[in-house]
């Protein structure tokens, strides 16, 4: 690795606990973390306001968005690693376990298994200007990375990119190479897509 590899990149990672592709992208960049000097900072797009109006919107989007004033809160009395902590949480309820994120007993166990306080469940949608705090960041994401779903990921800066959607979620080594591979891709500004067939 040559020694500019080796500096920290900072990354802005947008998610919605909804959706599960980008659950495993986040389960994904965690292992990264841990091979490569990536430094995350987990951020808000919310998939029941791109949806909104739409046919495709679900109940499930508008649970996973009542679920940002507590991210937010998290980020905002304790830091950056709790919105992790609490993404965490809420992903393994609503991907692994298959729960409902409308549920109150469901929230409040995410908010303690995040080491936080699960009061926070009724408090935190009432902190003053947290709606329009969230509002502001996600339509950050879509103004300057033209996002349009989650995974949505920015490195040092750059304009941001969908994905990678992945099916399973590479460890160690293998984590670290894929990150090689798609963060060289978003560098280069006359890339533009890279793409499978679903079927």
């Amino acid at each position: 690795m040559s020694e500019s590899s080796t500096a920290t990149q900072p990354v802005d990672f947008y998610f919605d606990p909804s959706c599960p592709w980008a659950w495993r992208t986040a389960l994904w960049i965690q292992e990264v973390a841990k091979v490569r000097p990536i430094d995350v900072t987990w951020k808000f797009l919310s998939l029941a306001k791109i949806n909104e109006g739409h046919d495709y919107a679900s109940e499930s989007h508008a649970d996973s968005h009542a679920t940002f004033p507590l991210l937010a809160r998290a980020r905002e009395r304790v830091g950056n690693e709790a919105v992790r902590r609490l993404y965490v949480a809420l992903g393994q309820a609503r991907h692994d376990r298959k729960e409902s994120l409308g549920d109150a007993a469901v929230i409040e166990r995410a908010l303690t298994e995040a080491g936080l306080d699960p009061a926070w469940r009724t408090e935190a949608a009432s902190d003053p200007g947290v709606e329009e705090r969230i509002l502001a960041e996600h339509q950050g994401a879509l103004e300057k990375h033209g996002a349009f779903g989650v995974p949505t990921i920015s490195v040092a800066g750059q304009k941001g990119f969908f994905g990678p959607v992945i099916t399973s979620v590479p460890t160690g080594e293998d984590a670290g190479e894929l990150w090689d591979h798609i963060s060289w891709l978003a560098a280069r500004s006359d890339f533009f897509e890279y793409k499978r067939s679903r079927r």
